[in-house]
């Protein structure tokens, strides 16, 4: 017996669901589109259970904004918090440059807040909600293998059919490779420390606030999140620096902050630019479209947002509309671009110091209004 018989209530082989690869993030928020709008979905997770590893993401007033479109804020809202300021500091000195107010500034500028979460807890909620909705229908073990496209529909590991496939099965996307040939990820030549755990109190750092350090050559971000306030703290570093050698590079209090953590590696890895994501009836998104490095924390944002910009064509398939890629191309540059600022040493960082100290929070918030004050996430 064929176990997706009848997964999707409502299907014939004239209206046959969407089929999903992946039950991440991305996934699940697909799922919630594809259903908003009336139509099923069938997600087709390759792990034995659902889940979502990591620890703390940041959810920019875009990403809420997405997540409101996809009707999921309610639930989400919850399990967030709302850091007070963003700090950027010199990881050498230690010195303060500059304080930026999120509980008002970012609300009343972007018409959404700023949140901080564990991602397990986002993935949780958003996981909640399909299960919940009998439109969507969730399926775990199941590994995409191979796909075929006929005329009329995709037919998932030559069992599962579907009128077409949104590949949002990650980085390491299987679909992806399939499609591109030669499409791996690609390691971006960084490493990210990351370690989640509570940690001493210091009156020298606001650790309730999302504090950025930049080093020569390296960077370190952390926030606390859930209800018992880990601090989540990723130290970024060249492949062959290891954190004790930024200790030794950083301002006493950094170093002491980061010697209370205990670190797991992570490789920085990336997806390759695609010239599109929309393949006939199979599309791409979240990190199997543009998997980028999470310098301006717009990872999980990019993921919320493609889902909330499903729209389906009059041909009956789902797919992103194509100006999603010039955003998500701009953002991959600017991700790169901040990874360059954070590490400057010399007289760049001298400038770069002197400047945010300097400028007014208003303008460094200005410059990334094209990201928080996203607005164009689909229609129906």
């Amino acid at each position: 017996m064929n176990m997706f018989a009848g997964c999707a209530k409502n299907a014939t082989m004239t209206n046959l669901p969407t089929l999903i690869a992946g039950g991440g993030i991305a996934g699940l928020a697909s799922a919630l589109a594809v259903a908003n709008a009336g139509g099923d979905a069938v997600v087709l997770e390759r792990e034995e259970r659902f889940g979502e590893g990591g620890a703390g993401l940041q959810l920019g007033p875009n990403a809420v904004t997405a997540l409101r479109k996809l009707g999921a804020w309610d639930a989400v809202a919850p399990i967030t918090s709302q850091p007070p300021e963003i700090h950027l500091r010199d990881g050498r000195s230690g010195k303060l440059l500059k304080r930026i107010r999120l509980a008002v500034d970012f609300e009343k500028r972007y018409g959404a807040p700023y949140r901080v979460a564990h991602r397990a807890a986002l993935h949780g909620q958003l996981l909640a909600l399909c299960q919940a909705n009998s439109r969507i229908s969730l399926h775990v073990a199941t590994a995409l293998a191979t796909f075929r496209q006929t005329g009329s529909q995709v037919i998932v590991n030559d069992a599962v059919h579907g009128h077409c496939l949104i590949a949002a099965d990650g980085v390491h996307s299987p679909t992806r490779k399939l499609l591109v040939p030669g499409s791996a990820a690609i390691d971006s030549g960084f490493v990210f420390h990351r370690a989640f755990q509570h940690c001493g109190s210091t009156s020298d750092i606001a650790l309730d606030c999302v504090n950025v350090w930049m080093l020569p050559g390296a960077h370190v971000v952390h926030y606390p999140v859930g209800q018992d306030q880990k601090l989540n703290l990723v130290c970024i570093t060249a492949q062959q620096e290891t954190v004790q050698k930024i200790v030794a590079r950083s301002s006493p209090v950094l170093g002491a902050l980061l010697e209370q953590m205990t670190f797991a590696p992570w490789p920085g890895l990336m997806a390759p630019a695609l010239p599109r994501w929309h393949f006939d009836r199979v599309t791409l998104v979240g990190d199997a479209a543009h998997g980028t490095l999470p310098f301006l924390a717009q990872g999980a944002a990019m993921a919320l947002e493609d889902a909330a910009a499903l729209t389906i064509a009059k041909h009956e398939i789902w797919q992103v509309p194509a100006k999603r890629m010039d955003r998500t191309q701009r953002l991959h540059r600017a991700t790169l671009s901040a990874g360059r600022t954070y590490h400057l040493a010399g007289t760049p960082a001298f400038v770069r110091n002197l400047a945010l100290s300097l400028l007014p929070a208003t303008y460094v918030m200005s410059r990334l209004d094209w990201i928080y004050a996203h607005r164009d996430t689909g229609h129906r």
